[in-house]
């Protein structure tokens, strides 16, 4: 059995951004089944990344992990903004009431609105449950409680996140997952083996596949012979039951590029896992999109969808998306070969 070190600076954070990013209905849905019904979700949502960033710097207390600020608006016509706080630095953090409170405290302030804090935590210490932050001082009392969710208490519900049909009942398989093997590559590769299959039984529509899958590489990772054991193991399942979504070469690409110095098939498994991604987040946003805009962005290099990626959830509407994309003219790069040139 191949054991490494324990490294306790595996980087979860970044992966748990990115599905909550792009599943932020089914995110809601998921762990906060009543919150999700009350929000009326034909009125869209919106990511204030800018203002959680600013709020961020300015409270500077502990360690900030993956924060996110939602504005939605509730079917009786309220608009409401959200706080999402994900501790996934695997420990408990003495501070992180006082942090919970700070972010609530300054986003009220600068509203003059209730904000609804909400926190997952991914640690492994079940008596770490922290709801509360509570001071006092010459009868001067200042408190705040929050809804928060333990992933340890999901083990027992094991049978109940495999048949979900939600992206966060594998999202949370893989969190519990990436505990449970931690220092055990060869269990490590079954787990993901079996959550893949999972995966795959789902038929979701192949964005959403890409997506989940990379989530999986991030939070799973294996060494390099047992992660090609683990792409040829998924291509012979995918093949028997017909579930052509993802070939490993595409998964390969995505993650690390080919192997045996094909970079030119790295330079393709990053630009369409890329491409998928972005298209997806701007479906959820705006609808459809339209074949001419698809097109465009389809035909952008690494570069170009690397800087759109920074700015989309900056884009208000569809105007503006198409705006900027007036303004970037595509490179011309598809599948590792040149087209001609696209009017927006």
């Amino acid at each position: 059995m191949n054991k490494p070190q324990p490294n306790q600076s595996e980087d979860y954070d970044s992966p748990w951004k990115e599905v909550l990013t792009l599943f932020f209905p089914e995110f809601m849905e998921f762990f906060f089944p009543d919150v999700h019904a009350a929000i009326d979700w034909s009125r869209g949502f919106e990511f204030l990344d800018k203002e959680m960033q600013r709020l961020s710097a300015k409270a500077a207390v502990g360690r900030r992990t993956v924060d996110k600020l939602a504005r939605i608006w509730l079917k009786n016509g309220a608009e409401l903004r959200v706080l999402i706080h994900i501790e996934v630095q695997g420990q408990r953090e003495t501070e992180f009431p006082q942090r919970m409170f700070v972010y609530n405290y300054r986003l009220f302030d600068r509203h003059k609105s209730p904000i609804a804090s909400f926190a997952i935590l991914t640690d492994e210490d079940t008596n770490w449950r922290p709801n509360e932050y509570r001071t006092e001082i010459f009868g001067t009392e200042l408190s705040l409680k929050f809804t928060a969710v333990k992933l340890t208490d999901y083990r027992a519900r094991q049978a109940e996140l495999e048949r979900s049909n939600n992206p966060f009942g594998i999202v949370v398989l893989a969190q519990l997952a990436a505990s449970q093997t931690h220092g055990d590559t060869e269990g490590r590769l079954w787990k993901k083996l079996e959550i893949a299959k999972l995966l795959y039984a789902r038929g979701y529509e192949r964005e959403r596949v890409i997506a989940l899958l990379e989530f999986l590489d991030a939070l799973l990772r294996l060494p390099d012979e047992l992660d090609n054991a683990f792409s040829e193991k998924l291509e012979e399942h995918t093949e028997e039951h017909k579930m052509k979504y993802v070939t490993s070469f595409e998964r390969i690409g995505i993650r690390k590029g080919m192997e045996k110095g094909m970079e030119k098939g790295m330079e393709i498994g990053k630009v369409e896992g890329k491409i998928e991604i972005i298209l997806l987040l701007l479906k959820q946003r705006f609808g459809s999109l339209g074949d001419e805009i698809e097109s465009h962005i389809r035909h952008f290099s690494l570069t170009q969808l690397e800087e759109l990626s920074v700015q989309l959830l900056n884009f208000a509407s569809m105007a503006e998306l198409q705006s900027w994309l007036s303004l970037h003219p595509p490179s011309n790069f598809v599948n590792g070969t040149t087209n001609g040139s696209l009017e927006l």
